[in-house]
């Protein structure tokens, strides 16, 4: 008995359940100046004294080295730089805060899609903005005038593995 008590408690214990992390994202709420931005979809903020790394969320623009990724990182830049912006944040990732970007109650995030700069990352806005990217690639805005157009996600990886040649793709 005594072995079979052990062995239901560290097959529990041991169990993929007992390590999953429960993704709990407290959403917070900043307001600040913008600074600068390294590429489309990452810019520094200055909120009080401190200056906070923040990512876009739910989009992914092209890498700052990849074609097209400067003329993102500008557009970026042209919208928010030296502005006031409110960021409803949820939750982090490599040392950045992941928000939504508001200027003037509008949606930054949302804006840079609808004039091509970005992908839709579905994985993480639920298709949020999908519906922008296709009318930017119907209007073949930004990166959509492209026909050689390589996904953020396949050049990061530098793989065509589960690439899809449609450019709506992505994971």
């Amino acid at each position: 008995m005594k072995f079979a008590s052990l062995f239901l408690s560290l097959t529990l214990a041991l169990s993929p359940s007992a390590f999953a992390k429960k993704k709990k994202h407290k959403i917070t709420n900043l307001s600040g100046y913008t600074q600068s931005c390294h590429d489309g979809d990452t810019c520094r903020v200055l909120v009080g004294k401190k200056s906070l790394k923040i990512r876009f969320a739910g989009i992914d623009c092209p890498e700052l080295s990849q074609k097209h990724g400067k003329e993102a990182r500008d557009f970026t830049k042209s919208l928010v730089v030296g502005k006031e912006v409110n960021l409803v944040c949820e939750g982090s990732s490599y040392d950045r805060l992941t928000c939504t970007v508001f200027q003037n109650g509008k949606n930054i995030n949302q804006a840079i899609v609808e004039h091509g700069w970005a992908y839709d990352s579905t994985k993480y806005s639920k298709g949020r903005y999908l519906a922008s990217v296709n009318e930017a690639k119907s209007q073949r805005k930004g990166i959509w005038n492209d026909p050689n157009l390589i996904s953020p996600y396949c050049y990061r990886h530098k793989t065509n593995k589960n690439c899809s040649t449609d450019l709506s793709y992505m994971p």
